[in-house]
């Protein structure tokens, strides 16, 4: 019986951790000017391509800036290409203008 309740538990603190990550990553959605259709799969990897990035340069601001605009911005692109990902360009261009939205 103990053991059941340990892993119900752990189930419901495993529900709020993905929730309150979920949370986060649509509020930085927000925050980053996106406008479109939010998919976490997609936010996911474009935000992994600006994290390798800054750990490739190390610089302090490049993480900021290739996720300013909703990734639409000269430091992505130019992320993209140190991290030798040229041959995604159309996925992570159509991920980007999906994230993005339309502009009025």
């Amino acid at each position: 019986m103990a053991l059941f309740r340990v892993l119900v538990c752990l189930l419901v603190i495993a529900v709020s951790v993905n929730e309150a990550a979920h949370s986060l990553q649509k509020r930085s959605f927000v925050q980053l000017g996106c406008m479109g259709l939010f998919d976490r799969s997609k936010f996911t990897r474009l935000a992994t391509i600006c994290e390798d990035c800054f750990e490739l340069y190390r610089e302090p601001d490049i993480h900021t800036h290739c996720m300013s605009n909703c990734f639409k911005n000269n430091y992505f692109s130019k992320c993209v290409d140190a991290l030798l990902l040229t041959n995604e360009q159309e996925e992570l261009d159509n991920s980007v203008r999906q994230l993005y939205g339309r502009r009025k």
